[in-house]
């Protein structure tokens, strides 16, 4: 890195720990919506658990108001809750709904709260937070009752249509299926693997990938530290800076800070090192990172790109967003520096029909600034950069299934090209 990254690095991490002064877990994201804050009643029913003595708090935290668990967090506490009390996936303690049971009404109220990041739990987003052990009080049937393995998947119909330069000229249609895979190593460790398949139905796409794209890793904690290692899936800057598999070594840790180190090698063969650092105060969250990438196999140039958000909840479900990013990696014109811009209302819940979220982008982002991105446009092809808006709507139209739709009209900074994608999917999750 020159000079000037190591000068404006050292400007960004001044920034960050001057102002952060309230606790979030910075996590590889794969949800942006997902981070969003939670009702008052979900801190309520997780601190009456606490009391009762079925949820254990980690170590330093007083109480859940003060510990401010992201919804991830919170999510993991209510697997906790669950486990502890004998609780199945679908509310019921020995097959009966036992209203009168110590804790039951507050752990179902966050199982139906936190359904979709329960869901989640051993795919995308499966964080321990401490011992996840039944309590000395359960009984040997509870003790018995441990998970020790869990398989769940989703199989994902999608057509692609772009348009504008001939350059863009092409479609697709496939059909994705994955399965992911979780075993209990231990109270504090467990293993993770995912399998993927596809098969594309357009005659301009060539041989179909089966089972190319596979991760297994492991994560766990050793003292106050998370840690996952292994291939996993690896998400930066909401995927406006890289959204992809890597082999290597995540930490996370802090507090009220909490930190994130990453060091590793990308899908592409090359070396990826990244720090973050987020908070939330209510009823923001926010924070930033920096994060340095070699050459890689896919003919992207050496970069370090730096990154700072900040996000404002206006209501239960709808917040807005602005992400600022900049490189070392000038493209021709001399662009560094970008920007996206969010404004997001409602959210999909699987579990719920009709539920429903409707989300507007605008990005400016020249070449250095992002390495893999995550967008269903076409980020990835335009090779000097682009800008230009999107908007995505999602709902569920049955339980486990989501449609979704995205559209984006972007141009490509350096040549001025028209890139536009319409992507439709549907998604059925068991």
């Amino acid at each position: 890195m020159d000079k000037k990254t190591v000068a404006s690095f050292l400007v960004l991490s001044m920034f960050c720990c001057a102002s952060l002064s309230t606790f979030a877990a910075v996590k590889p994201d794969r949800q942006g919506a997902n981070m969003q804050m939670m009702p008052s009643e979900t801190y309520t029913a997780m601190q009456r658990l606490v009391d009762y003595g079925i949820v254990k708090l980690p170590a330093g935290c007083r109480n859940v108001r003060d510990a401010n668990f992201d919804r991830h967090e919170m999510a993991v506490l209510t697997l906790q809750a669950m486990k502890r009390i004998g609780m199945d996936e679908n509310g019921l303690v020995d097959g009966e709904r036992k209203e009168s049971l110590t804790g039951y009404k507050e752990t179902l109220y966050l199982k139906d709260e936190l359904a979709l990041d329960l869901k989640n739990m051993g795919m995308n987003q499966e964080y321990l937070m401490d011992d996840l052990s039944p309590s000395s009080e359960a009984g040997e049937s509870k003790v018995n009752e441990r998970r020790k393995f869990a398989v769940h998947g989703e199989i994902r119909y999608n057509y692609q249509k772009n348009s504008g330069s001939k350059r863009w000229d092409w479609n697709d249609s496939r059909l994705r299926a994955r399965i992911y895979l979780e075993a209990r190593i231990n109270d504090n460790w467990h293993a993770f693997g995912m399998l993927e398949a596809n098969k594309h139905f357009l005659s301009q796409h060539g041989k179909d990938d089966w089972l190319e794209n596979w991760r297994f890793y492991v994560r766990g904690l050793t003292g106050d530290v998370l840690w996952t290692a292994g291939w996993y899936g690896y998400m930066l800057g909401e995927g406006n800076i890289f959204d992809s598999t890597v082999t290597g070594v995540t930490a996370n840790f802090g507090s009220p800070v909490n930190y994130e180190l990453t060091a590793g090698r990308t899908k592409a063969h090359g070396k990826i090192f990244s720090a973050n650092a987020k908070l939330l105060s209510e009823p923001a969250w926010y924070g930033g990172g920096i994060h340095h990438f070699t050459k890689d196999d896919w003919d992207n140039e050496k970069r370090t790109i730096w990154h700072a958000f900040y996000d404002y909840k206006i209501s239960r479900d709808n917040w807005l967003g602005l992400m600022y990013l900049g490189s070392d990696l000038k493209d021709k014109d001399g662009r560094q520096h970008g920007f996206v811009a969010t404004a997001s209302f409602g959210k999909v819940r699987i579990w719920k029909p009709k539920t429903q979220m409707l989300q507007f982008k605008y990005y400016y982002q020249p070449r250095g600034t992002y390495m893999a991105h995550t967008m269903s446009g076409l980020a990835g092809y335009m090779r000097g950069g682009f800008q230009g808006p999107a908007v995505f709507y999602q709902r569920t139209i049955f339980p486990n299934v989501v449609f979704n739709m995205e559209y984006y009209m972007l141009r490509e900074l350096t040549t001025k090209d028209k890139a536009n994608t319409w992507w439709t999917d549907v998604t059925y999750y068991f």
